[in-house]
């Protein structure tokens, strides 16, 4: 909920980067970082708000979007215990074609910094980033400036650690998918495992031609569900069941009903059917739809 000021303040924000704005600024420095994935999963991760306090939660308490579009996000950020105020707005302003952005805080700590960002790639499965830090003023001393750009540097240090993770998930998923849809389905049922040998407080993945499936212990039964998530293809096989026995996907806290798959917020689709699981000789199989 923004109050009458954040509103007023969002709603005069421009939603394209004004360039000649940075020789107003004062720069800070840079942070400088090689990733091993490509163009595509880097800009729809500059995109993606909704990942931030789900992969980010050292940096980010909570998001509340206030707008988005081709352009990028504005949003209300929830900032961790600790921070001298519990909000921020921010926004980030996308240049698609020449792979750039900009991230600015326009109010509550911080405000007035930009941060932005030229990617580059280096070739088809890397790119390179280049994280430069402004300020609307130069701090009071050197060891002031110092002090902000080490903070700076570390802290976008670790958000790459973070989001490096998630993009090369988010293309092995992709690539997943690509091998599954081609896939013929199994012709016999695939055996998980013996039923009193398997550790009821493990989760046993089982990858077939057409997908992969968590096999699980819940509430007395064995059941088998979708191992990917509908949305992004975030990976659901390490996610806990909550006290509604729902999934919760690690990327963007989307929930399914660990029963049903379907996604309990309505805001993407029902996870893919799972073959059915059965028990014959004591050990388990799943027969392919």
């Amino acid at each position: 909920m923004l109050t009458d000021t954040e509103q007023s303040l969002s709603q005069t924000r421009p939603n394209t980067i004004d360039f000649d704005r940075i020789s107003n600024l004062h720069y800070l420095g840079n942070y400088v970082r090689r990733l091993p994935i490509n163009l595509a999963r880097m800009m729809e991760n500059a995109y993606d708000w909704e990942h931030l306090p789900y992969v980010h939660a050292s940096s980010f308490a909570s998001i509340d979007l206030i707008d988005s579009g081709a352009w990028g996000w504005r949003a209300k950020i929830g900032l961790p215990d600790g921070a001298p105020a519990p909000h921020q707005l921010l926004d980030l302003l996308v240049e698609i074609d020449k792979h750039y952005w900009v991230s600015t805080v326009y109010s509550g700590p911080g405000t007035g910094i930009e941060i932005h960002t030229q990617a580059t790639s280096i070739d088809e499965d890397e790119i390179e980033v280049d994280v430069r830090f402004y300020l609307p003023e130069a701090p009071e001393n050197e060891a002031g400036a110092e002090m902000i750009l080490a903070y700076m540097q570390q802290q976008y240090a670790t958000l790459y650690d973070e989001d490096q993770d998630l993009m090369l998930g988010r293309q092995g998923a992709l690539n997943d998918r690509q091998r599954w849809s081609a896939g013929a389905p199994e012709s016999k049922d695939v055996l998980v495992g013996a039923a009193a040998g398997l550790n009821p407080d493990e989760v046993h993945i089982v990858d077939l031609e057409t997908g992969r499936f968590c096999v699980r212990r819940y509430e007395g039964d064995w059941l088998v569900h979708s191992a990917v998530c509908t949305h992004l293809l975030g990976p659901l096989e390490a996610s806990m069941i909550n006290e509604k026995g729902e999934l919760t996907c690690p990327w963007h806290g989307y929930h399914f009903d660990l029963r049903t798959g379907e996604n309990t917020e309505q805001k993407c689709r029902t996870l893919a059917k799972p073959p059915e699981l059965i028990e014959r000789g004591g050990q388990l199989y799943l027969r392919p739809a």
